[in-house]
């Protein structure tokens, strides 16, 4: 029998469990804080609402079980698509936009390590009910926050466009096919691939160069205004001047510092339409948080809800924090009122009703509390041996003195 974790799993104990849970509490309030409304789902999705007409994650990259009745279901791999079915079927509300934020656990079967795992957390929020550009400069401050929030101060935003590229694509007659292969190029920046894969293509020079060029579409609004002066179809313009009025939006929020423009990004999910964006921190190779438009998701659960949104991977962030040898959270503990067997009585009758209130632990005496007390990183400890025996340690001193002068000194 294995007794160790199934890969890609991971136990979490002591200093670990608990700063994760602090980052998910201080999460939790700024969501809360932003108007947002927290929601669960269950871990349990229907294959069909990632699969069908689309092909949202791609199929090798998630767990799939089957129940008593036949019914194909997966574990599901985020939470854009759950928040989007509760949007669609569930809230009542008639005033839009919804504003929906979740901290739950996700499941992917495809690569791991370096921080990425099979089961992970999202932590995220979601705008589900409007086309304005303010609400996708809005996910974007709130990830920033996010990250900052829980100890990422060094983050950077990658912002693109999906209908840039998509615009470019219709104009050449490029198959969905083709446009999967090139795509795949151009995330590995492989622009010499590109030119030979279209080579022989009856493309027009100006679509050619800006395909070829994409890789090197990276920098700053500038980029944005070179491009629009360019010979370019409506669909890519149009992508453009959407992205250059987020621009200005986050501008006037006191972010650009944070964002630098990269029209090269492909999404591996297919529900995004529009702007997209990575956040990045150094000492990790990957993204930390990602998110974007998705105008056309809810139509598969019956409802037209414009949304936008972004979920940040809290594991692969706590990583991200270790290897920048950031310190761990460990919140301190309640401090030990140690009881000898001839004093039990009256510590447990001294106790009974303040455990809680004054923040305090009870415990038989033994031989390994000071161990005990140092391991848990607990400052204070007070050892009852008899009345006239207790022995404090407190600020990194030890004194013995009377039941009554520690009582009076601890207000107890």
């Amino acid at each position: 029998m294995a007794y160790h974790n199934p890969e890609g799993m991971s136990d979490l104990t002591d200093i670990k469990c608990s700063s994760k849970k602090n980052k998910e509490e201080k999460l939790r309030k700024l969501f809360m804080n932003y108007g947002f409304m927290e929601i669960e789902t269950p871990c349990l999705e229907y294959f069909d609402m990632y699969y069908g007409e689309n092909e949202y994650v791609n199929q090798q990259d998630i767990f799939k079980l089957i129940d008593k009745t036949g019914i194909l279901l997966v574990l599901r791999p985020d939470m854009t698509v759950p928040s989007c079915r509760v949007a669609a079927t569930k809230i009542r509300y008639e005033a839009l936009p919804y504003k929906l934020s979740y901290i739950a656990k996700c499941f992917r079967a495809d690569e791991f390590g370096g921080g990425k795992q099979r089961e992970f957390t999202q932590c995220g929020a979601e705008i589900i009910g409007s086309d304005n550009p303010y609400y996708d400069a809005l996910v974007i401050k709130l990830a920033v926050s996010a990250a900052k929030k829980i100890g990422l101060s060094d983050i950077s935003i990658q912002i693109g466009q999906v209908e840039f590229f998509n615009g470019l694509a219709k104009e050449a007659s490029l198959s969905q096919k083709e446009c999967e292969i090139i795509s795949k190029m151009i995330d590995s920046k492989d622009s010499f691939g590109i030119s030979e894969y279209l080579e022989g293509k009856k493309i027009e020079k100006d679509v050619y160069d800006h395909i070829t060029a994409l890789t090197g579409y990276f920098g700053d609004k500038t980029l944005i205004d070179r491009l629009l002066e360019s010979k370019l179809n409506s669909r890519s313009l149009q992508a453009l001047k959407n992205l250059k009025m987020i621009l200005d939006i986050l501008d006037q929020m006191g972010l650009s510092g944070y964002v630098t423009v990269d029209l090269s990004m492909v999404k591996k999910l297919g529900y995004y339409t529009g702007m997209i964006f990575n956040g990045n921190t150094y000492q990790m190779g990957f993204p930390i948080l990602a998110g974007g438009r998705y105008d056309n998701l809810a139509k598969k659960m019956g409802k037209q809800f414009e949304a936008t949104g972004f979920s940040l991977s809290l594991e692969m962030a706590m990583k991200a924090i270790e290897r920048q040898g950031q310190p761990e959270e460990m919140p301190e503990g309640p401090a030990i009122v140690s009881f000898s067997e001839s004093m039990r009585d009256i510590i447990l009758s001294l106790t009974k009703d303040i455990e809680e209130e004054n923040s305090l632990q009870v415990l038989p005496d033994n031989d390994d509390l000071v161990k005990y007390m140092q391991e848990r990183k607990i400052t204070r400890m007070a050892r009852c041996i008899s009345v006239d025996c207790v022995l404090v340690y407190q600020d990194g001193k030890t004194e013995k003195m009377n039941l009554e002068e520690w009582r009076k000194l601890w207000n107890i």
